[in-house]
């Protein structure tokens, strides 16, 4: 592994913690367990240079946070809709930052809400964050040909 592959990583988690800390004022840190896909989450593939697809997945109580975050909604009025939209936006936002850290150019697609988020395959670069209140969002960075 080179020294730029092996700061991805670093780098992805820098700026998921980012738009976590500053956009929606929920504070996280980088978790370093085995990450594992969590059951909320939306997608959006790179084209051109880089191809490849970035995931966000959330927790369920995260992803509440999230979307009443967003919302500016209290948590308990959060409708599923809210989660769905919220996760579909925090991953372009996300995608969009770690679109302009890989080679280039290249475009994104719009984020799909995903049912039922897929296990990383190998190669992907994989970076979990933990909030204060138990609640984990894993950033997945997949390699692929499309």
């Amino acid at each position: 592994m080179d020294s730029q592959s092996a700061q991805l990583p670093i780098k992805i988690a820098r700026i998921g913690s980012t738009v976590m800390n500053d956009f929606l004022k929920i504070p996280v840190r980088t978790e370093e367990t085995s990450a594992t896909a969590l059951p909320r989450g939306a997608a959006i593939t790179i084209s051109g240079s880089w191809k490849g697809s970035i995931t966000i997945s959330s927790s369920d109580e995260l992803s509440r946070r999230i979307a009443a975050a967003m919302f500016r909604k209290d948590d308990n009025s959060v409708e599923a809709r809210d989660i769905a939209d919220a996760l579909s936006e925090l991953t372009n936002i996300i995608a969009g930052n770690i679109k302009a850290i890989l080679p280039g150019p290249s475009q994104l697609s719009l984020p799909m809400t995903l049912e039922t988020v897929p296990e990383a395959a190998q190669g992907a670069v994989r970076v979990q964050l933990q909030d204060d209140q138990a609640g984990q969002l894993l950033i997945c960075v997949q390699p692929g040909l499309h």
